[in-house]
């Protein structure tokens, strides 16, 4: 897949969310730039521990460990910790934090646990009531965007597709065989003149 596709992707999934006023290309950036903080350890964190692993848990559901790496192994749920911090606006941070509360209480109400003490097929169930919820939502006229499951799935999707491995065992783009480098410049978008 070529860095062409990567972008196309990305602009195609953050339709609607505060992050869709960026072009494909400044998403791209914004999505390596967020992989480099966090592993120079100096991102900004907003979810406490228990949140963070049912963040975890439910970007290892949408995109699990096949043949090629999870969503865990390409550290999603921190990226997704670093984005709603910085980029969600306070609305879209409020309703994605009670979107994770949402999901305990679901799990509490139907078994007595947690989301993330809960047998893997019943947080697949739980993730499948959410997507019929997210469509009866979007039938009904509800933007996408103001819906949990729609930030959930984005985020770990732009996570996933901006991160190393997601880039480079996922999707097959390499730049340079044998060198990750983020911020390879590719001369898209640019004239040049001789």
């Amino acid at each position: 897949m070529q860095r062409r596709e990567v972008i196309r992707i990305l602009g195609s999934i953050a339709a609607g969310s505060m992050l869709s006023q960026y072009s494909p290309d400044r998403l791209y950036a914004i999505g390596r730039e967020t992989h480099e903080r966090l592993a120079r350890r100096t991102a900004r964190r907003l979810l406490d521990p228990h949140q963070h692993e049912t963040v975890a848990t439910l970007a290892e559901l949408i995109i699990p460990e096949t043949d090629t790496p999870g969503a865990c192994a390409a550290g999603v749920s921190g990226f997704i910790d670093l984005i709603v911090a910085e980029w969600y606006t306070a609305e879209e941070r409020t309703r994605f934090l009670e979107g994770i509360a949402d999901i305990d209480r679901r799990s509490q109400v139907a078994i007595g646990r947690l989301f993330v003490e809960a047998p893997q097929s019943y947080q697949e169930q739980i993730l499948s009531e959410l997507e019929s919820e997210l469509l009866t939502f979007r039938q009904a006229g509800g933007k996408p965007e103001e819906h949990f499951f729609h930030q959930i799935k984005y985020l770990t999707l732009y996570g996933y597709y901006t991160s190393r491995v997601g880039v480079e065992h996922e999707l097959h783009w390499t730049p340079i065989p044998d060198r990750y480098d983020p911020c390879v410049a590719t001369g898209i978008g640019r004239s040049e003149s001789h």
